[in-house]
């Protein structure tokens, strides 16, 4: 008959939780193996541990009843435990050692924790528990690694744009407007889209410069420069510093425009500019792209200064006293 009372001073060997008949199977295989370890006698234990087992299952219904087993040694005796009643399950030859006890009890700890369904259930919760912590610490590097990117891109980006940008009129400076120049033609060949060049030179800027200084002379530039940035489009055409009193647009547009953007540059600086339009064609490379937007520029000067021309508008003479 199982024993109330169970002594606090027993050696536990072995703690499972049991809820299914696997379970019950289990608990019953490390029993056996417990008693033939510790030299007992495998058959008589068979048949208490039968006698045991039975008491787990429901009255009647052949049911686990869920309970809490642990096999364990007092002197020379193996006890069954579960749900505060104990059952003997062998006796044994003789007294173990706590040498022996121990390494018994830590053979079936390891044993029981590979099987025990609630120790792999509360691994399982803590595995996923410590994954969901990971997912979160992985999150947050990621946010730290993506902003320390947008970080750097930022930099390289004002790196790029300081380097390629006039210190005195904000445009793009000589540098940015070959490079640039070159991009575009190319694309736009390729994409069969309009382009068009505007070379502007400031009337007459030496002398404005001499009679009123160079601060004057400074001023005077970024007023050309506000007068070009509003007369085109922004984030899309492309105004440029390329010398000292040189300046040049990269528009994306046909001549129509070109000639509109040349007219409001006109008004603004007060018909004080002499400027060179001409629209990319289907065989041309940089060289005579920027080659026909100069000898337009050459001959708005020519004819006066203060206006602008478009290369189609030139007649075959002036075409040819420019080359």
């Amino acid at each position: 008959m199982p024993e109330k009372n169970v002594a606090n001073d027993m050696k536990q060997l072995l703690s499972l939780t049991i809820m299914i008949e696997p379970d019950r199977r289990r608990l019953a295989r490390f029993a056996i193996d417990a008693v033939q370890a510790a030299g007992g006698n495998v058959f008589a234990a068979a048949v208490s541990l039968d006698a045991i087992l039975s008491d787990l299952r429901g009255a009647g219904t052949g049911a686990i009843e869920p309970s809490r087993a642990e096999l364990s040694v007092d002197d020379d005796r193996m006890y069954l435990t579960w749900n505060g009643h104990r059952g003997l399950l062998s006796r044994l030859p003789e007294k173990l050692s706590d040498v022996e006890l121990n390494k018994l009890s830590e053979q079936f700890r390891r044993a029981g924790e590979s099987t025990d369904p609630e120790l792999l259930r509360r691994r399982n919760q803590e595995i996923s528990a410590e994954l969901e912590r990971a997912k979160v610490r992985a999150a947050a590097e990621m946010a730290g690694l993506e902003a320390a990117l947008d970080r750097k891109k930022a930099e390289l980006r004002e790196s790029i744009r300081v380097a390629e940008t006039d210190s005195l009129t904000g445009l793009m400076n000589r540098g940015a407007y070959d490079a640039r120049l070159h991009e575009a033609v190319a694309r736009c060949q390729r994409q069969h889209e309009k382009l068009c060049l505007i070379l502007l030179d400031l009337d007459k800027f030496k002398e404005i410069n001499d009679t009123h200084g160079h601060q004057f002379g400074d001023e005077y530039l970024k007023r050309m420069a506000a007068a070009m940035r509003a007369s085109v489009r922004d984030n899309v055409d492309l105004p440029c510093r390329t010398g000292g009193d040189e300046f040049a647009i990269i528009l994306f547009a046909d001549m129509a425009i070109a000639r509109h953007a040349a007219r409001r540059i006109l008004e603004r600086m007060e018909g004080r500019t002499s400027i060179g339009i001409t629209e990319l064609r289907n065989q041309d490379n940089t060289t005579s792209f920027v080659a026909r937007a100069d000898a337009a520029l050459y001959e708005a000067k020519r004819q006066g200064r203060g206006r602008y021309v478009d290369f189609d508008s030139m007649t075959p003479q002036e075409i040819r006293e420019k080359a």
